[in-house]
């Protein structure tokens, strides 16, 4: 995929494999696998890669994303012939050293120790691993003894399934002229195929909702999270989820912020959001209250579904959502840097671009209140999502 910025001197290229968490044989095996991967090549050290990178004002990227591995580099176009040969080399000659993943591994055990303290990570890993299942790779937590069972020979088998040009989309924004892609051609032209690769048997283990309490009695605050997955961008419904997604929490002036901050004061923030990966995604809400609004929340969250599904959207919020959806597509599309994001995550979800853009822009400007409140009948029932409640607060009810 490539987009032609004609204005700066610029260039940005990134390799998107299909080796994700969906494609892995055991936890954390995908990241530790991407991180590694800039970890030093067999002719120049870890500290020679970074050194070597800072001298051009760049620095080689690992992007996170659940369904893909990414490699990422930015740079200006008059420095692409003397980086590109080296991103290229990270990609075909990684070094994979015992000592790196060693310092690797020590690494992610403390992060994953840090991050268990983190009310709100904890809130989300509980909801994730109810709503997919702990063995799904979109809902497990995973803890010390996945990051023990790493080896560093699982790690070079994942590289050798996953890492060749045939399982890759290479995505470049920047002035594109016949040096530019003859150099393209010279170097990621070169990469190795490597193996075929099917899709994944991606499964759920379905398990019916219910209420997870964390109590953490010396908190002063509680996380909630609810919500439930079985969502993705290709579904017919996703664009009309959108807007509702939308008016329940989406933005500012969304009906959860202005009832339950606003009006009430009961929070400092609330939102909801509808998350998409390749295979699967969530619609939940999201909220961070004082121990003694814990009840009431909670109570307002239901009430404002409720509303949704039993009475129509006043025209004149409706027509504002409208504006304000239709103003973030336009700055979503200001610009072939912007159009180019657009892509990279139809690359990384698989999904048609522009009919996805045609689907949604057509949605918000025509659904109407009554597909809505059908949408809202269908999605906002609190009966059928997961509820994590991580702090000082205990549900009384």
């Amino acid at each position: 995929m490539a987009v032609h910025v004609e204005q700066a001197p610029i260039l940005t290229v990134e390799m998107i494999w299909r080796a994700g968490r969906p494609y892995e044989s055991q936890r954390f095996l995908a990241a530790a696998t991407n991180a590694l991967l800039t970890e030093g090549t067999r002719r120049h050290s870890a500290a020679e890669l970074e050194r070597l990178f800072e001298q051009y004002g760049t620095s080689l990227d690992t992007p996170d994303d659940y369904d893909t591995a990414n490699l990422a580099l930015a740079t200006i176009t008059r420095h692409a012939d003397r980086l590109l040969p080296v991103m290229t080399e990270v990609i075909a000659e990684p070094a994979f050293s015992e000592r790196e993943f060693k310092r690797y591994r020590k690494r992610s055990r403390q992060q994953l120790r840090e991050d268990l303290q983190d009310p709100d990570w904890l809130a989300y890993r509980h909801l994730s691993e109810a709503a997919f299942g702990a063995e799904n790779p979109y809902g497990y937590g995973g803890g010390k003894e996945d990051y023990d069972a790493l080896t560093l020979e699982a790690v070079k088998r994942h590289y050798r399934n996953f890492y060749g040009a045939a399982n890759a989309t290479l995505r470049v924004v920047g002035q594109l002229n016949a040096e530019v892609e003859a150099l393209l051609e010279r170097t990621f032209g070169q990469l190795a195929p490597g193996p075929l690769v099917t899709p994944p048997d991606y499964r759920v283990a379905a398990a019916p909702p219910k209420l997870i309490q964390v109590h953490r009695p010396r908190a002063q605050q509680t996380m909630i999270r609810q919500g439930r997955r079985g969502f993705r961008v290709t579904d017919e419904d996703y664009p009309g989820l959108a807007v509702l997604e939308t008016i329940l929490g989406g933005y500012y002036g969304s009906r959860l912020m202005r009832n339950i901050r606003e009006e009430k004061g009961y929070t400092y923030g609330i939102d909801s959001d509808l998350d998409t990966y390749r295979y699967d995604g969530t619609l939940g809400i999201a909220a961070d209250v004082a121990n003694e609004n814990l009840d009431a929340v909670r109570a307002e969250i239901r009430t404002e579904m409720e509303k949704l599904r039993q009475d129509l959207i006043p025209a004149a919020e409706l027509d504002m959502v409208r504006a304000y959806l239709l103003g973030g597509l336009i700055m979503d599309l200001d610009g072939p840097l912007a159009v180019s994001s657009r892509y990279r995550s139809a690359i990384i979800k698989e999904y048609d671009a522009p009919e996805h853009l045609r689907r949604l822009d057509d949605t918000i400007r025509h659904i109407s209140a009554q597909e809505l409140r059908d949408l809202a009948g269908r999605y906002l029932r609190p009966e059928l999502d997961w509820e994590v409640i991580v702090g000082g607060g205990i549900v009384k009810e």
